[in-house]
């Protein structure tokens, strides 16, 4: 296979290239813009057949791929911050078709990156992936159709990727061959939703939600059937990862979380998207001194893994989560998601939140260090002032630079 060295943006085209999607659209944005571009240019020179949809806003543009999706077409679409905001109604209405979007993230306070664009669409049903670097980027895109056309999810999926650190930062990737992704990703095949037989009584729209999410006398069937298929996916997020990583040699870890280093470990630090990068080269200077800590990249944030982490603090006295997210008033997400998976173990390990990388604030080895030590410390029995901490970033030991 060819190596090319591209940003990431260009890497999320060739993946919706590679994958024959025939329905694209989507309203620029920065830092998604390019995206959009290079699609353009594959539709108009021939090297990708299908139909780039220009549209008045990131409202029609879902509207638009939903329909296209529902009438037969693999469809695509993008967006970044306020784009990803103004979505939020018709991203509720997707319901079970297999929409795949790639969300370029864009602070909701800043046009820095973080993760709060994508994170404030946790309630609406999709598939949620994170990507650390541009490889990923493409190869997700591919396993993303895959997985969403699945019979047994049939669900909407985003896959989110750091802005600028990775739309506009060039990186060599390792382009798969037409042909293999062919063999990997068979042709799209719709579940017609508009003839009478998707009607039928139990299977219809009546007051239980979208055709084919069942219940037409149960105004809850909708949401229970959603959530099934969206429990249900993990499984085969782990599944399709494995068949990749057979056919091209690449998987991320098991699809839903990957470990680095955490053999032997008394504690972990858990990261998402392109600091988990950086955390890797942290967790290598700090085993090179004989500290016991460990790295869980967060890939699945929707369906969130709780066996894996279940599984993993059977192992560890100390967890420590890097949210480049906050809920605020409530906290951050991955912090309250892995509190909530370990609730019922009777040895839970202790957790610690860590907020970092909000409106793009640079988080360094140095910084993740001194996260992974407060971790160890707790792991180790030692009492902290505070087990939920805002560090301050881009400053050394002693805040020197």
């Amino acid at each position: 296979m060819p190596f090319e060295v591209m940003v990431g943006n260009k890497a999320c085209a060739h993946g919706v290239r590679l994958s024959r999607v025939q329905v694209m659209t989507a309203y620029p944005v920065t830092p998604q813009t390019t995206i959009t571009e290079y699609l353009s240019e594959f539709v108009a020179s021939g090297q990708l057949k299908g139909e780039f949809v220009s549209v008045e806003g990131e409202l029609a543009s879902l509207a638009v791929v939903k329909a296209a999706v529902r009438a037969g077409a693999r469809g695509f679409v993008c967006c970044s911050g306020p784009g990803q905001l103004y979505m939020h109604h018709p991203m509720h209405g997707v319901g079970r078709s297999p929409v795949v979007m790639a969300t370029v993230h864009r602070g909701n306070k800043s046009m820095q990156p973080d993760h709060t664009d994508l994170m404030s669409q946790m309630w609406t049903g999709w598939i949620q992936w994170y990507a650390e670097n541009n490889q990923e980027v493409l190869d997700s895109v591919i396993m993303a159709y895959r997985t969403a056309e699945d019979m047994r999810v049939r669900l909407p999926i985003a896959l989110g990727y750091d802005g600028y650190i990775l739309s506009y930062t060039a990186e060599t990737v390792e382009m798969p061959e037409q042909a293999d992704v062919d063999e990997f990703l068979p042709p799209y095949k719709a579940v017609p939703s508009i003839l009478p037989e998707d009607y039928a009584a139990g299977a219809g729209r009546g007051r239980g939600g979208m055709p084919g999410m069942g219940g037409a006398r149960d105004p809850q069937a909708g949401w229970k059937t959603h959530h099934e298929a969206l429990m249900n996916a993990k499984p085969v997020i782990t599944e399709i990862n494995e068949l990749y990583g057979k056919k091209f040699g690449r998987k991320y870890g098991n699809g839903l979380v990957e470990e680095y280093r955490t053999e032997g470990a008394e504690a972990v630090i858990v990261a998402m998207g392109t600091i988990a990068s950086t955390a890797r080269a942290t967790i290598d200077k700090m085993r090179s001194e004989g500290k016991p800590i460990g790295l869980v990249k967060l890939r699945t944030f929707v369906p969130f893994p709780r066996e894996d982490f279940q599984r993993i603090a059977k192992n560890v006295h100390a967890i420590g989560m890097i949210d480049r997210n906050c809920c605020l008033g409530q906290g951050g997400a991955g912090y309250s998601e892995i509190r909530n998976s370990l609730y019922d173990m009777e040895d839970r390990p202790k957790m610690l939140d860590f907020f970092a990388g909000l409106a793009g604030a640079e988080v360094r080895v140095v910084d993740i260090e001194k996260m992974a030590d407060k971790t160890l410390k707790v792991a180790k029995g030692e009492k902290v002032e505070s087990l939920v901490e805002w560090p301050r970033l881009g400053a050394g030991a002693g805040g020197e630079e």
